[in-house]
């Protein structure tokens, strides 16, 4: 049986990685795309069988040599992570820089009949609001361009995504957690959404599976909100810790993050972030796999084996 390709810029990252894996067992060609052998896991991406291509970095102009006339399918992942911090935003690295990806798709995928599945933010639905950050306008800008140049397109919006290898502000959370460290998470009810990585991907695998590429946008998440009370108490008892309470106004903890010029870290921890996905599961007929105390309790067990508890 011939294999249909499916292409991923990302491979190596965590989503990445996760997404290679469930193709490749799925019976399809995986093609992933990588800056180059020294790129983060690579040697895992060596392990699970799929193609590899390094192109060198591709938020510069790029031409690749390869040949992808036959492809089918690509699903765009790959991203510059953290682009609040001002460091990128200078005369050397600016928004046009960071849309390159999109830029080199465009330059690299010439068939425009391609079916293309690109992974934007949820921050980007809510770009018109009050909480609007760099971040999202380079998602933005992002998903622009795979509108204006790919008619087959599907463009999810997930919230924070987690699970095994994950990294950033979830991977704190955890390490505070399992330090013991006091959080002030008591009594705030504001409630966030976050999406499983096993459940993206599984996501991203049925829109594959069914060739459903309707040229929509849809958020995309977990099928629940959770205070981060009942997140870090969920974390603390599956990594067999007692986690420590105490309540602290937020207009102080805001201020305190503001004074540290961290501010952006106290928007995705203490706000109130709610990722609508019942018209992607009303279209679609998908419903997310795992529910969220089986991906924390994953996600955990992960932890626990990887920093030897």
């Amino acid at each position: 049986m011939i294999k249909d390709k499916v292409v991923i810029l990302g491979a190596s990252g965590f989503i990445g990685m996760h997404l290679c894996k469930k193709l490749n067992d799925k019976n399809f060609e995986v093609i992933s795309i990588i800056r180059n052998k020294k790129s983060e896991n690579y040697q895992e991406l060596l392990k699970i069988g799929v193609k590899i291509i390094d192109v060198g970095n591709l938020f510069e102009k790029k031409k690749i040599k390869n040949n992808f006339s036959d492809i089918k399918y690509l699903v765009n992942l790959a991203a510059l992570a953290h682009v609040n911090n001002k460091k990128y935003f200078n005369k050397n690295l600016n928004y046009e820089y960071m849309n390159n990806i999109e830029k080199n798709i465009v330059r690299n995928f010439k068939n425009k009949e391609l079916r293309i599945i690109h992974l934007s933010s949820a921050k980007v639905s809510k770009y018109n609001s009050s909480d609007k950050t760099e971040y999202a306008k380079v998602k933005k800008k992002a998903e622009e361009i795979i509108r204006k140049n790919y008619k087959n397109h599907i463009i999810l919006r997930p919230p924070l995504v987690y699970g095994p290898y994950v990294k950033a502000n979830f991977l704190l959370l955890m390490k505070a957690i399992q330090n013991n460290l006091p959080l002030p998470f008591k009594k705030i009810l504001k409630k966030r959404s976050y999406m499983y990585v096993e459940n993206l991907v599984d996501a991203i695998y049925f829109l594959l599976k069914t060739n459903y590429f309707k040229g929509k946008t849809y958020e995309i998440s977990d099928n629940c909100t959770i205070t981060n009370e009942k997140l870090a108490t969920t974390i603390a008892n599956n990594l067999g810790k007692k986690v420590f309470l105490f309540y602290l106004k937020p207009e102080i903890f805001s201020y305190i993050f503001k004074f540290f010029g961290i501010n952006d870290i106290f928007n995705k921890m203490m706000k109130e972030f709610i990722v609508n996905n019942k018209k992607f599961i009303s279209d679609t007929g998908w419903k997310p796999p795992y529910h969220y105390t089986e991906g924390i309790k994953k996600t955990c067990l992960w932890y626990k084996r990887t920093f030897r508890m």
